[in-house]
């Protein structure tokens, strides 16, 4: 009736989360005002909007307000801080907006004309407005900061960089990454508070786990199952690693495991960059197997003594003061230089920092089929017809005949089951074939049934 509702509204919010998250439903359409708006499965409304501000981190801003609040500087008056590490400065803003319907042959690549020449892919935009379209029915907005730090619009060329995930990518849900690894109920809606993170107590959380679909398994215990660093590129930055030695020393992994190298060299990415490949695959082998028995043990969660929940722990998932500050003083080499068109990711950049599942064993070849020097960085790699990486880009586990083999020693073929081998070994653009992007909704902890 033209009159406001929030209970229509977060009834609506919750048909969609539904939608988005593959949930039983058995609305039509959805409610109030929008009573004519069919509900579709997998896709967003006409007129849905994302708001993304990307602020600077400050580990001092924890929700304090008052007239000394922990890094406000010459203000008498009663000021406020952001919760959750936000500081106040805002260093990117995103935007997005479904201006229309499309459905899944919208958006689906047409039958080639093997004989034909391609096509160029049209992008619509205007220059100097700073948005452009996506070619699956949203309009992608940004602002970024100039030199002076002050928000300026995005040109078409540093636009196109959202179309790395906002365009037709595999693992999105109508090109749209967050909403389905929204957090269940209400803890979803809040901000970026929700790990409650609290300055005094900085090795806490009230970010729980959750359990993968059709798994036993938590979201986070399968990451740190197949990655050999903290991320996705093998860096462990040294927060992390010093998890990695408590837990190792407190479970006496040297002897349980059988560790030939001293944890020193296994978990210090430093020591492991001067060597040469086979040393560092050693090592690097052996860190895989510390992190897979700290992931199944899911040492990376501490109980809380009040509500006697389990919640990650807050020393693997806030960076500390040395690498926020070095993060930050990375990125404002691209504030100055106004290079956002060549990239914004800073993390492992530091001099001599390669990421070791983009290190050249001497043996890979590049996209022209010339060697990559050992030790340099991988830039291309030559592909197959399907448009497949063809060199593992990864660790893993072989016998002695060099063959690849699963967790149980025996051979498989990755070409045909690379989800099977016991290692890192993925060739395409993912790092994860099988990954599945939902989030789930039940909590894990370390009593398994």
């Amino acid at each position: 009736g033209g009159k406001e509702s929030a209970w229509t509204y977060a009834a609506n919010l919750d048909l969609l989360e539904r939608q988005i998250k593959n949930l039983p439903c058995e609305e039509q359409t959805y409610l109030g005002d929008a009573s004519g708006v069919p509900v579709r499965r997998g896709f967003y409304p006409v007129g849905t909007e994302f708001a993304h501000p990307l602020h600077y981190v400050d580990l001092r801003a924890d929700g304090e307000a008052g007239t000394a609040v922990d890094g406000v500087t010459g203000s008498a008056a009663t000021d406020y801080e952001f919760p959750g590490t936000r500081s106040k400065r805002v260093k990117e803003i995103r935007y997005m907006y479904k201006w229309k319907e499309v459905t899944l042959e919208d958006i689906a690549p047409a039958e080639e004309d093997e004989e034909a020449e391609p096509e160029p892919e049209t992008v619509l935009g205007r220059e100097g407005q700073g948005w452009v379209e996506n070619g699956a029915g949203w309009i992608v907005s940004a602002f970024i900061e100039d030199r002076r730090g002050e928000l300026r619009t995005q040109t078409t060329e540093e636009l196109m960089q959202c179309f790395g995930c906002h365009g037709n990518v595999g693992n999105t849900i109508d090109a749209v990454w967050s909403f389905q690894r929204k957090l269940p109920g209400e803890t979803g809606w809040r901000e970026m508070d929700y790990g409650e993170y609290d300055a005094r107590r900085p090795g806490e959380t009230r970010l729980p786990d959750y359990r993968r679909e059709g798994e036993e398994r938590g979201e986070k215990e399968f990451f740190l199952h197949v990655v050999v660093g903290a991320d996705l590129y093998g860096v462990l930055p040294r927060e992390i690693a010093e998890d990695l030695m408590r837990y190792a020393r407190g479970n006496d992994l040297v002897t349980r495991l059988g560790l030939e190298h001293p944890l020193a060299e296994i978990l210090d990415d430093e020591c492991l960059k001067a060597m040469e490949a086979e040393g560092r695959r050693s090592r690097l082998l052996e860190r895989q197997a510390i992190m897979r028995d700290y992931a199944a043990s899911r040492g990376y969660l501490s109980r809380d003594e009040g509500d006697g929940a389990w919640y990650v722990r807050g020393t693997i998932f806030y960076p500390s003061e040395e690498t926020m500050k070095a993060n930050i003083a990375l990125y404002r080499r691209i504030v100055l230089d106004q290079s956002y068109n060549l990239g914004k990711d800073v993390f492992g950049s530091e001099s001599g920092h390669i990421p070791f599942t983009f290190r050249s064993d001497g043996t890979v070849r590049d996209a022209e089929g010339n060697i990559i020097p050992c030790g340099a960085i991988i830039t291309s790699r030559p592909w197959g017809p399907d448009g497949v990486g063809t060199t593992p880009t990864g660790i893993v586990a072989v016998n002695a005949d060099g063959e690849p083999v699963d967790a149980n020693g025996n051979p498989v073929d990755i070409s045909e089951h690379p989800e099977r081998a016991a290692g890192h070994i993925f060739t395409g653009g993912t790092f994860f074939t099988l990954y599945n992007p939902i989030l789930g909704d039940v909590p894990v902890g370390k009593q398994r049934k």
